[in-house]
């Protein structure tokens, strides 16, 4: 039996959102898409999602957030310390035990990142 003391953030990794649609008109539809990520992500990452599928498909895709490794965090998750044994919570306080004192959260930024893609009704 192992005692643990972890910081679980219970946000997803990545999560994937459709946030819209529309018509552009001469057949063509556009859909966006929010994605929240734990870690920045590259360019090349997020269009590795569009060539699987994940965040549209068609003619044509963009980035049309800041994506250059220089943007900031959308926001910051602050994550409790948990105790946990075997992987399960246990519910007891984590209390550092060389120093008697609970473990702090820990602030884990994450990132959001917008898309679109667009495609023609033959599609």
């Amino acid at each position: 039996m192992s005692k643990d003391f972890v910081h679980r953030n219970p946000r997803p990794s990545i999560a994937i959102v459709c946030t819209g649609g529309r018509s552009l008109g001469n057949c063509y539809s556009e859909s966006t898409f929010e994605i929240t990520a734990r870690r920045r992500l590259e360019r090349k990452q997020i269009r590795a999602l569009w060539d699987a599928g994940f965040i549209g498909y068609g003619q044509e895709f963009g980035v049309t957030s800041q994506c250059d490794g220089n943007e900031e965090p959308a926001g910051v998750d602050i994550v409790p310390c948990t105790v946990e044994i075997d992987g399960k919570p246990t519910g007891d306080a984590p209390i550092n035990p060389y120093t008697g004192n609970m473990y702090e959260p820990y602030n884990e930024p994450y990132y959001v990142y917008r898309t679109y893609a667009r495609v023609d009704s033959g599609d």
